[in-house]
Protein backbone atom coordinates (compact mmCIF):
# COMPACT_ATOMS: atom_id res chain seq x y z
CA UNK A 1 0.00 0.00 0.00
CA UNK A 2 1.16 3.47 -0.71
CA UNK A 3 1.43 5.56 2.38
CA UNK A 4 0.20 8.71 1.26
CA UNK A 5 -2.84 7.13 0.13
CA UNK A 6 -3.70 4.97 2.98
CA UNK A 7 -7.55 4.77 4.36
CA UNK A 8 -9.56 2.83 6.54
CA UNK A 9 -10.68 0.27 4.38
CA UNK A 10 -7.36 -0.50 3.46
CA UNK A 11 -6.14 -0.39 7.04
CA UNK A 12 -9.37 -2.89 7.89
CA UNK A 13 -8.70 -5.65 5.10
CA UNK A 14 -4.90 -5.73 6.11
CA UNK A 15 -6.34 -5.77 9.66
CA UNK A 16 -9.13 -8.73 8.57
CA UNK A 17 -11.73 -6.52 10.38
CA UNK A 18 -14.79 -4.22 9.48
CA UNK A 19 -13.84 -0.44 9.02
CA UNK A 20 -16.06 0.07 11.99
CA UNK A 21 -13.79 -1.65 13.93
CA UNK A 22 -11.20 -0.01 12.44
CA UNK A 23 -13.43 3.61 13.80
CA UNK A 24 -13.45 1.83 17.01
CA UNK A 25 -10.24 1.18 17.83
CA UNK A 26 -9.01 4.75 16.78
CA UNK A 27 -11.57 6.27 18.60
CA UNK A 28 -10.93 3.77 22.10
CA UNK A 29 -14.64 2.41 21.35
CA UNK A 30 -16.48 -0.05 22.73
CA UNK A 31 -17.44 -3.19 21.35
CA UNK A 32 -13.62 -4.49 20.15
CA UNK A 33 -11.12 -6.50 22.06
CA UNK A 34 -7.72 -5.33 23.10
CA UNK A 35 -5.44 -7.76 20.94
CA UNK A 36 -8.05 -7.03 17.69
CA UNK A 37 -7.64 -2.95 18.77
CA UNK A 38 -3.56 -3.40 19.33
CA UNK A 39 -3.40 -4.86 15.89
CA UNK A 40 -5.21 -2.21 14.29
CA UNK A 41 -3.23 0.71 15.93
CA UNK A 42 -0.11 -0.85 15.01
CA UNK A 43 -0.89 -0.87 11.35
CA UNK A 44 -1.94 2.18 11.57
CA UNK A 45 1.25 3.28 12.83
CA UNK A 46 3.21 1.23 9.74
CA UNK A 47 1.61 3.57 7.51
CA UNK A 48 1.59 6.81 9.70
CA UNK A 49 -2.16 7.06 9.23
CA UNK A 50 -4.26 9.71 10.86
CA UNK A 51 -7.76 11.09 10.12
CA UNK A 52 -6.54 14.43 12.12
CA UNK A 53 -4.05 12.72 14.62
CA UNK A 54 -0.64 10.14 14.85
CA UNK A 55 -1.82 6.99 16.16
CA UNK A 56 -0.15 7.58 19.21
CA UNK A 57 -2.05 9.92 20.28
CA UNK A 58 -5.63 8.34 19.42
CA UNK A 59 -4.42 5.84 21.55
CA UNK A 60 -6.82 6.33 24.88
CA UNK A 61 -8.84 8.57 23.40
CA UNK A 62 -12.52 8.90 22.22
CA UNK A 63 -14.59 10.53 19.71
CA UNK A 64 -16.80 13.11 20.75
CA UNK A 65 -18.89 13.28 17.75
CA UNK A 66 -22.45 12.23 16.69
CA UNK A 67 -23.48 11.46 13.49
CA UNK A 68 -27.35 11.97 12.67
CA UNK A 69 -28.81 10.60 9.42
CA UNK A 70 -32.29 12.31 8.81
CA UNK A 71 -34.71 11.58 5.54
CA UNK A 72 -35.88 15.25 5.69
CA UNK A 73 -34.79 18.40 7.15
CA UNK A 74 -37.82 20.29 6.08
CA UNK A 75 -39.76 17.81 8.50
CA UNK A 76 -41.20 19.64 11.55
CA UNK A 77 -40.95 16.22 13.52
CA UNK A 78 -37.51 15.29 12.29
CA UNK A 79 -36.60 18.72 13.13
CA UNK A 80 -38.26 18.82 16.39
CA UNK A 81 -35.58 15.83 17.13
CA UNK A 82 -33.12 16.76 16.21
CA UNK A 83 -33.36 19.83 18.30
CA UNK A 84 -33.81 17.87 21.46
CA UNK A 85 -30.67 15.56 20.95
CA UNK A 86 -28.47 18.73 19.81
CA UNK A 87 -29.69 20.63 23.37
CA UNK A 88 -27.94 17.28 25.14
CA UNK A 89 -24.98 17.24 22.79
CA UNK A 90 -24.29 21.06 23.89
CA UNK A 91 -24.26 20.64 27.37
CA UNK A 92 -22.34 17.87 27.12
CA UNK A 93 -19.09 18.97 24.99
CA UNK A 94 -20.56 16.33 21.95
CA UNK A 95 -20.15 17.34 18.63
CA UNK A 96 -22.32 15.91 16.02
CA UNK A 97 -22.69 16.01 11.91
CA UNK A 98 -26.11 15.89 10.05
CA UNK A 99 -26.76 14.35 6.39
CA UNK A 100 -29.93 14.20 4.73
CA UNK A 101 -30.89 10.84 2.65
CA UNK A 102 -34.01 11.96 1.42
CA UNK A 103 -35.46 8.45 1.44
CA UNK A 104 -32.97 6.85 -0.21
CA UNK A 105 -31.09 3.77 0.98
CA UNK A 106 -27.96 4.24 -1.25
CA UNK A 107 -27.43 8.12 0.15
CA UNK A 108 -27.77 6.52 4.01
CA UNK A 109 -25.14 3.79 3.16
CA UNK A 110 -22.86 6.21 1.72
CA UNK A 111 -22.99 8.63 4.62
CA UNK A 112 -22.77 5.88 6.82
CA UNK A 113 -19.83 4.87 5.15
CA UNK A 114 -18.45 8.50 5.13
CA UNK A 115 -19.11 8.66 8.95
CA UNK A 116 -17.69 5.89 9.53
CA UNK A 117 -14.66 6.98 7.18
CA UNK A 118 -14.42 9.87 9.86
CA UNK A 119 -14.10 7.90 12.80
CA UNK A 120 -17.40 8.29 13.60
CA UNK A 121 -19.77 5.25 14.97
CA UNK A 122 -22.17 6.74 16.87
CA UNK A 123 -25.08 7.39 14.73
CA UNK A 124 -28.73 8.28 14.83
CA UNK A 125 -31.11 7.17 11.61
CA UNK A 126 -34.58 8.20 10.91
CA UNK A 127 -35.71 5.19 9.70
CA UNK A 128 -36.62 4.77 5.65
CA UNK A 129 -39.56 2.44 5.31
CA UNK A 130 -39.13 -1.35 5.54
CA UNK A 131 -35.44 -1.44 5.55
CA UNK A 132 -34.17 -3.91 7.92
CA UNK A 133 -30.36 -1.92 7.93
CA UNK A 134 -28.47 -5.61 7.29
CA UNK A 135 -25.72 -3.48 6.00
CA UNK A 136 -24.56 -2.14 9.38
CA UNK A 137 -22.77 -4.79 10.65
CA UNK A 138 -22.11 -3.65 14.22
CA UNK A 139 -25.43 -2.36 15.63
CA UNK A 140 -24.34 -1.39 19.13
CA UNK A 141 -23.45 2.67 18.43
CA UNK A 142 -26.49 2.99 16.36
CA UNK A 143 -30.38 4.54 17.27
CA UNK A 144 -33.07 4.12 14.78
CA UNK A 145 -35.70 6.27 15.05
CA UNK A 146 -39.37 5.99 13.63
CA UNK A 147 -38.67 2.66 13.02
CA UNK A 148 -38.73 -0.65 15.52
CA UNK A 149 -35.81 -2.67 13.60
CA UNK A 150 -34.36 -6.24 15.37
CA UNK A 151 -31.20 -5.65 16.93
CA UNK A 152 -31.21 -1.84 16.72
CA UNK A 153 -32.12 0.58 19.91
CA UNK A 154 -35.10 1.96 18.89
CA UNK A 155 -37.22 4.98 19.72
CA UNK A 156 -40.84 5.10 18.00
CA UNK A 157 -44.76 6.43 18.56
CA UNK A 158 -47.72 5.10 19.06
CA UNK A 159 -48.82 5.82 15.35
CA UNK A 160 -52.29 3.49 15.83
CA UNK A 161 -53.34 5.43 18.73
CA UNK A 162 -53.02 8.55 17.28
CA UNK A 163 -55.26 8.29 15.18
CA UNK A 164 -57.61 6.31 17.58
CA UNK A 165 -57.43 8.98 19.89
CA UNK A 166 -58.48 11.64 16.71
CA UNK A 167 -61.34 9.21 15.20
CA UNK A 168 -63.01 8.69 18.70
CA UNK A 169 -62.91 12.45 19.46
CA UNK A 170 -64.42 13.66 16.34
CA UNK A 171 -67.39 10.85 16.97
CA UNK A 172 -67.68 11.20 20.35
CA UNK A 173 -67.61 14.94 21.49
CA UNK A 174 -67.82 16.80 17.66
CA UNK A 175 -70.41 14.14 16.73
CA UNK A 176 -69.03 13.93 13.18
CA UNK A 177 -70.35 10.59 11.10
CA UNK A 178 -69.05 11.17 7.53
CA UNK A 179 -65.15 11.51 8.31
CA UNK A 180 -62.46 11.08 5.60
CA UNK A 181 -59.11 10.30 5.40
CA UNK A 182 -56.02 11.29 3.81
CA UNK A 183 -52.68 9.37 4.15
CA UNK A 184 -49.64 8.43 3.00
CA UNK A 185 -48.86 5.28 0.77
CA UNK A 186 -49.03 1.76 2.47
CA UNK A 187 -45.53 0.96 2.25
CA UNK A 188 -44.65 3.17 4.44
CA UNK A 189 -45.27 0.67 7.52
CA UNK A 190 -45.65 3.46 10.72
CA UNK A 191 -46.94 6.83 9.23
CA UNK A 192 -48.56 5.05 6.34
CA UNK A 193 -50.10 1.57 7.07
CA UNK A 194 -50.49 1.81 10.53
CA UNK A 195 -52.16 5.56 10.91
CA UNK A 196 -54.43 4.49 8.26
CA UNK A 197 -55.10 0.72 9.85
CA UNK A 198 -56.66 2.94 12.66
CA UNK A 199 -58.75 4.86 10.70
CA UNK A 200 -60.10 1.49 8.96
CA UNK A 201 -60.55 -0.33 12.15
CA UNK A 202 -62.94 2.99 13.20
CA UNK A 203 -64.45 3.16 10.28
CA UNK A 204 -65.68 -0.69 10.57
CA UNK A 205 -66.45 -0.54 13.97
CA UNK A 206 -69.23 1.93 13.51
CA UNK A 207 -70.19 0.97 10.26
CA UNK A 208 -69.55 4.03 8.24
CA UNK A 209 -68.35 4.44 4.97
CA UNK A 210 -64.10 4.87 4.19
CA UNK A 211 -63.35 7.39 3.14
CA UNK A 212 -59.37 7.44 2.31
CA UNK A 213 -57.13 8.88 -0.19
CA UNK A 214 -53.00 8.55 -0.43
CA UNK A 215 -49.95 10.38 -1.17
CA UNK A 216 -46.83 11.62 0.36
CA UNK A 217 -45.97 13.92 2.92
CA UNK A 218 -45.70 17.24 0.86
CA UNK A 219 -48.53 19.66 1.38
CA UNK A 220 -50.04 19.30 -2.18
CA UNK A 221 -51.24 15.60 -1.13
CA UNK A 222 -54.04 17.40 1.41
CA UNK A 223 -54.50 20.50 -1.36
CA UNK A 224 -55.03 17.92 -4.22
CA UNK A 225 -57.23 15.81 -2.50
CA UNK A 226 -59.50 18.44 -1.35
CA UNK A 227 -62.19 18.36 -4.01
CA UNK A 228 -62.30 14.56 -3.32
CA UNK A 229 -63.37 14.94 0.17
CA UNK A 230 -66.03 17.97 -0.96
CA UNK A 231 -67.61 15.07 -3.72
CA UNK A 232 -68.08 12.72 -0.74
CA UNK A 233 -69.57 15.35 1.30
CA UNK A 234 -67.37 14.66 4.62
CA UNK A 235 -68.05 17.28 7.67
CA UNK A 236 -64.31 15.64 8.84
CA UNK A 237 -61.17 14.71 7.93
CA UNK A 238 -58.29 12.89 9.40
CA UNK A 239 -55.18 13.94 8.14
CA UNK A 240 -52.08 11.28 8.58
CA UNK A 241 -49.65 14.14 9.03
CA UNK A 242 -49.87 17.85 9.92
CA UNK A 243 -48.42 18.73 6.66
CA UNK A 244 -51.21 16.82 4.95
CA UNK A 245 -53.76 19.49 7.40
CA UNK A 246 -52.29 22.44 6.28
CA UNK A 247 -52.78 21.34 2.13
CA UNK A 248 -56.21 20.60 2.62
CA UNK A 249 -56.99 23.65 5.07
CA UNK A 250 -55.86 25.87 2.00
CA UNK A 251 -57.91 24.21 -0.34
CA UNK A 252 -60.90 24.35 1.72
CA UNK A 253 -60.38 27.94 2.67
CA UNK A 254 -60.19 29.00 -1.29
CA UNK A 255 -63.75 26.89 -1.26
CA UNK A 256 -65.28 28.99 1.63
CA UNK A 257 -65.86 25.16 3.27
CA UNK A 258 -64.02 26.23 6.39
CA UNK A 259 -67.16 24.20 8.10
CA UNK A 260 -65.25 21.14 7.73
CA UNK A 261 -63.23 19.63 10.34
CA UNK A 262 -59.34 19.54 9.48
CA UNK A 263 -57.23 17.07 12.11
CA UNK A 264 -53.85 15.80 11.52
CA UNK A 265 -50.36 14.58 13.42
CA UNK A 266 -47.39 16.31 15.01
CA UNK A 267 -48.48 19.48 16.79
CA UNK A 268 -46.99 21.50 14.16
CA UNK A 269 -46.41 25.24 15.60
CA UNK A 270 -47.10 26.67 12.21
CA UNK A 271 -50.13 25.05 12.15
CA UNK A 272 -51.30 25.72 15.18
CA UNK A 273 -50.63 29.78 14.98
CA UNK A 274 -53.06 29.78 11.53
CA UNK A 275 -55.75 27.90 13.21
CA UNK A 276 -56.45 27.85 16.47
CA UNK A 277 -59.07 25.12 16.52
CA UNK A 278 -56.57 22.74 14.99
CA UNK A 279 -56.91 19.04 16.21
CA UNK A 280 -53.56 17.29 16.44
CA UNK A 281 -51.87 14.92 18.14
CA UNK A 282 -48.25 15.79 20.27
CA UNK A 283 -45.59 12.94 19.86
CA UNK A 284 -43.51 14.68 21.94
CA UNK A 285 -40.90 14.92 19.43
CA UNK A 286 -38.02 17.39 21.26
CA UNK A 287 -38.70 15.03 24.32
CA UNK A 288 -37.77 11.63 22.29
CA UNK A 289 -34.61 13.71 20.59
CA UNK A 290 -33.36 14.58 24.50
CA UNK A 291 -33.87 10.44 25.53
CA UNK A 292 -31.89 9.64 21.71
CA UNK A 293 -28.98 12.19 22.68
CA UNK A 294 -29.08 10.93 26.64
CA UNK A 295 -28.75 7.25 25.34
CA UNK A 296 -26.10 7.91 22.95
CA UNK A 297 -24.03 9.16 25.65
CA UNK A 298 -25.14 6.00 27.82
CA UNK A 299 -23.43 4.49 24.74
CA UNK A 300 -20.23 6.39 24.60
CA UNK A 301 -19.64 5.61 28.43
CA UNK A 302 -20.19 1.51 28.65
CA UNK A 303 -17.94 -1.03 28.24
CA UNK A 304 -19.03 -4.21 25.85
CA UNK A 305 -20.62 -6.27 27.93
CA UNK A 306 -23.08 -3.25 29.65
CA UNK A 307 -24.00 -2.53 26.23
CA UNK A 308 -24.57 -5.89 25.02
CA UNK A 309 -27.49 -6.01 27.86
CA UNK A 310 -29.28 -2.57 26.25
CA UNK A 311 -29.29 -3.60 22.30
CA UNK A 312 -32.33 -4.04 21.22
CA UNK A 313 -33.66 -1.49 23.85
CA UNK A 314 -37.48 -0.30 22.80
CA UNK A 315 -38.49 2.86 23.54
CA UNK A 316 -42.43 4.80 22.40
CA UNK A 317 -43.48 7.65 22.86
CA UNK A 318 -46.95 7.95 23.95
CA UNK A 319 -49.43 9.93 22.02
CA UNK A 320 -51.30 13.22 23.39
CA UNK A 321 -54.59 14.84 21.68
CA UNK A 322 -54.04 18.31 21.34
CA UNK A 323 -57.26 20.52 21.06
CA UNK A 324 -57.57 24.74 20.50
CA UNK A 325 -53.58 23.86 22.27
CA UNK A 326 -54.76 22.29 24.95
CA UNK A 327 -53.79 18.43 26.18
CA UNK A 328 -57.30 16.78 26.37
CA UNK A 329 -57.12 13.69 28.50
CA UNK A 330 -58.01 10.25 27.21
CA UNK A 331 -60.88 8.77 26.53
CA UNK A 332 -61.72 5.44 27.59
CA UNK A 333 -64.75 4.98 24.89
CA UNK A 334 -63.76 2.86 21.89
Amino acid sequence: MKEDRITIKDIAREAGVSKSTVSRAINNGHGIDIKTKDRILDIIEKYNFSPSKSARELRGKKSRTVGILATRLHSNSETETIRGMIDVFYKNDVEYVIFETDFSIDKTKKYYETLIEKGIDEIVIFAIANENYDFIKEKDGVIIIGQDVDGFDNITYEDYNAIKKISNYLWEVLKKRKIGYIGLVQNDFTTGKQRYLAYEDFVNSKKIKNISYFGDFKYKTGYEYGLQMLENEVDSVICATDNIALGLRKYLFEKSREDIIVSGVGNNDLLSFLYRDHITVDFLYRESGEYAGKLMLEKMKRDNEVLKKIINNKKVFKSKLVVNGKVINDRKKN
